[in-house]
């Protein structure tokens, strides 16, 4: 009887979950089927910047469905963002722009490429106008490009020099009986991507670096709001250090921003700016709905065969398929083996937005790389990041393009194990007795350090790695080994040192690294095809709707999952790297 009652519950819940998914995907295919977005004459592009912004849009049609409303709004992509402001440009019907971006959260270098596009944007006599209730400095930043800002008086205004944090995990692996064991490469003194497993604090090396770029990308964000604003960069750095613009109406008196205004007083410009009776009449249209729209006949792409793909690699990387955010060396190396098979695709653009990853994996992606330059011409773009094996995988390209305040370089590999003996023997009270037919059949094993013999081994091993890297950049950039030994050692430098350095070509955006392709390739009109296929629908529903393990996790952390993240990660960092400071927080 209990086993009937089990099966029973069992057949319950199962055709519960089964109804309610059937639920969800009607409802999706009724969202799938509406019709197509129609714009209205005078409408505004509405930019909604207040959320995490990834390379391209998420193609899971419940991306923050509201079940109580029955309402989705899909967030979009930098890729859709830059390609609706683009439209926005050119279409006649549309009149200006809305920004809200006062809690932007996206990097430098997404940041830089959103707003040159605004910067183009201008050119053609339409309007910009910014509001939010708080800006920060990432959304003021953004926001200075507009032609008039508001803030309510009680708001406030972030405007205060970046700071960079970097987080140290040592005690915590100290008090849980875990050690470090790393191996860096001999000549990697700027390799500080293990920092914090080993120390507590920065190290003077990485202190000089992180100042360094720190200080490069605060020189181009401070130029390009001096130069919308009419302020000079002196008295911006002035501004800076005394912070007095925090308060809105101050920010007005210096300049920062329009004057004060409260959401309705916006509206009433709007609807002035836009020549309607009143706000209802408004049509704001979202980035996604605009960068949906058909293109006019007189559009140079729309009748053409020939195609430039662009294939998209955000996240570390590691191996097998990935994800969306997270670049797998099986789903990347197919993406770009597609793209330069396909006879229509006359040139590629690799998209790179990456701190590194695994040694293998990214040596699995530049070697596509290599058979599709054989073939057609391959350009990489970079986004906020594209270092150590980020930059690894995009080192033989024929172009590089980088924005000003990318993150790049960081050329460098190291070996990082865990020995977690002080947990097991004195924590846990577990001991391993060890039977092996050779000297070296347990290397690796967690409960035990390294022995020297072991680290020396690793030592040949990581300059061999560190030695073909060299030799692969000097290649793919026509430069000197020992002169990109002199750069390297795991250094990092930002878009606009590495133009100087050689690393970068041009600096620039996508859509810079798109026009660079179609040049190469000898293309007036072509189509713009992506890659790879987007992640799985049904796991990306699964965490939309925090139905799967790890949604539910970073629900209940909140704030603090991103240090759970990395803690849980400990063990899937280890073996050879080429990687970066992953939990550099630059703001």
């Amino acid at each position: 009887m209990k086993t009937f009652f089990k099966m029973l519950i069992a057949s319950i819940l199962g055709g519960a979950i089964l109804i309610f998914l059937i639920v969800f995907t009607l409802i999706g295919i009724g969202m799938a089927g509406q019709k197509e977005f129609e714009l209205k004459e005078n409408a505004v592009l509405f930019l909604d910047l207040n959320y995490p912004i990834n390379e391209r849009e998420s193609k899971n049609p419940f991306e923050n469905f509201d079940p109580i409303r029955g309402q989705s709004q899909k967030t979009v992509g930098l890729y859709e963002i830059v390609k609706a402001i683009k439209e926005a440009e050119e279409n006649e019907k549309i009149a200006g722009i809305y920004i809200n971006a006062g809690s932007v959260v996206a990097g430098m270098g997404t940041l830089k490429e959103i707003r040159d596009a605004l910067v183009k944007f201008k050119k053609s006599g339409k309007f910009i106008i910014a509001f939010d209730e708080n800006l920060s400095q990432r959304g003021y930043y953004l926001s200075s490009v507009a032609d008039s800002i508001y803030v309510p008086e009680e708001g406030i205004v972030e405007f205060g020099g970046l700071s960079t944090a970097v987080p140290f995990y040592r005690k915590f692996l100290e008090n849980v009986g875990i050690k470090a064991e790393v191996v860096r490469g001999s000549n990697n003194k700027f390799k500080s991507a293990v920092e914090p497993f080993l120390e507590y604090q920065i190290s003077e090396a990485n202190r000089e670096q992180i100042s360094t770029f720190q200080n490069s990308i605060w020189s181009v964000l401070r130029a390009d709001i001096a130069t919308s604003r009419n302020i000079s960069p002196e008295k911006l750095d002035e501004i800076a250090n005394t912070r007095e613009a925090t308060m809105p109406q101050r920010a007005a008196e210096l300049g920062l921003i329009t004057r004060t205004a409260y959401l309705d007083e916006v509206r009433d410009v709007l609807v002035s700016l836009t020549n309607k009776e009143k706000f209802e009449d408004v049509q704001l249209a979202s980035a996604s709905q605009v960068a949906s729209l058909k293109k006019s006949s007189k559009d140079k792409t729309k009748s053409s065969r020939d195609r430039i793909a662009i294939v998209f690699a955000q996240g570390e990387i590691g191996s097998g398929e990935g994800s969306d955010t997270e670049i797998g060396s099986d789903r990347i190396a197919e993406a770009i083996r597609k793209a330069h098979e396909d006879e229509k695709v006359k040139a590629i653009v690799m998209r790179v937005n990456s701190p590194g990853g695994a040694v293998l994996a990214s040596d699995i992606i530049l070697r596509e790389v290599i058979r599709a330059k054989e073939k057609k011409p391959f350009i990489v773009s970079f986004g906020d990041l594209a270092a150590s094996g980020g930059y690894y995988i995009s080192c033989m390209a024929d172009t590089i393009v980088a924005q000003p305040t990318t993150i790049t370089g960081s050329i460098g590999v190291f070996g990082l194990f865990f020995s977690a003996q002080d947990l097991l023997n004195n924590k846990l009270g577990i001991r391993f007795d060890v039977v092996k037919t050779h000297e070296y059949a347990d290397f690796g094993a967690i409960d035990r350090p390294l022995r020297e013999s072991e680290r020396q081994y690793l030592q040949r091993y990581i300059d061999k790695f560190y030695g073909g890297f060299l030799k692969k950049v000097a290649t793919g950039r026509s430069l000197d080994s020992l002169y990109v030994d002199s750069i390297g050692q795991g250094r990092v430098w930002t878009g606009e040192w590495g133009l100087k350095l050689g690393l970068v070509d041009v600096l620039g955006g996508l859509q810079d690294a798109i026009d660079i392709a179609a040049k190469k390739a000898g293309l007036e009109t072509y189509k713009i095809v992506t890659y790879p296929e987007p992640e799985d629908p049904i796991t990306a529903i699964l965490k939309q709707l925090g139905l799967d393990p790890q949604s539910k996790i970073k629900k209940q952390l909140g704030m603090f999952y991103p240090y759970y993240e990395k803690i849980k990660n400990l063990y899937k960092q280890q073996g050879l790297l080429m990687r970066m400071e992953y939990d550099l927080l630059i703001q």
